[in-house]
């Protein structure tokens, strides 16, 4: 098996991006994606090169924030107070399909901004796979940028391989709240140990008072991390002989 282990939400806030680095550093950790929206994104991009990280994906997102074009641009993506709608299904259903590509691609054009390697794409809260329309949208754009995709569902795998597009064969999306601890990591592995390629969704963060304010999902983020770094979890990648990869090793 080949293992990614992700961290989403880099750049949210300075303590997720600690805490994703932290994973990475000392525990299983293997790849992120981080969030060109947010305040944070350009401390958090500096941090992870000072740490040695040279490449990553972007976690393109439309529910959480601003977006990084005007209001006036992208008016169906947005609240009358300019911020993303906070969920999925809280967006309308018709929304400017045109609007929607100018806002993702000034999301991947400010990752690459950067100077860091973009190995991957993925979306916060999965908002592409809610509309078959956007999903296609963003397979065509990691098409273009020749890089590897989450696919959350596998009801959606069929479009992934007709645009010819690398993706991991399964993704772990239930390490979270309740299971986010290394024995029910560990029993998922077991469970998928004849798949080639395996990737784990994750949210470590060190808490800190910015994401107090913005987010419902905190104590259990500090688990995950603790899990990812156990002892319990690396021996049995070791005794297992996983290989632990990124994105681009796909």
């Amino acid at each position: 098996m080949k293992l990614i282990v992700n961290g989403d939400d880099f750049g949210l806030t300075m303590g997720v991006s600690k805490g994703i680095i932290d994973a990475m550093k000392n525990g299983i950790m293997t790849d992120t994606t981080a969030m060109a929206n947010m305040p944070y994104f350009e401390e958090s991009m500096k941090m992870a090169k000072e740490n040695g990280i040279n490449e990553m994906g972007v976690h393109l997102n439309l529910t959480c924030g601003k977006p990084i074009l005007s209001q006036n641009e992208v008016a169906s993506l947005v609240t009358e107070d300019g911020n993303f709608y906070k969920k999925p299904n809280y967006m309308p259903k018709e929304i400017d399909m045109d609007e929607l590509e100018k806002e993702l691609r000034a999301q991947i054009s400010k990752f690459i901004s950067t100077g860091m390697e973009l190995n991957h794409i993925d979306g916060h809260h999965h908002f592409y796979i809610f509309n078959e329309s956007v999903f296609r949208l963003v397979l065509s754009l990691a098409r273009e940028f020749n890089v590897p995709v989450r696919c959350p569902s596998s009801e959606y795998m069929h479009i992934v391989k007709k645009f010819n597009i690398k993706s991991p064969d399964i993704m772990i999306g239930d390490f979270y709240e309740g299971n986010a601890n290394e024995d029910y990591l560990i029993k998922r592995l077991k469970e998928l140990n004849s798949v080639d390629v395996v990737e784990v969704m994750a949210h470590p963060a060190i808490i800190d008072e910015e994401l107090r304010n913005i987010s419902s999902y905190l104590n259990y983020r500090t688990i995950e991390l603790n899990a990812l770094k156990s002892e319990a979890i690396k021996k049995f990648v070791k005794d297992n002989k996983i290989e632990l990869i990124k994105f681009s090793q796909i």
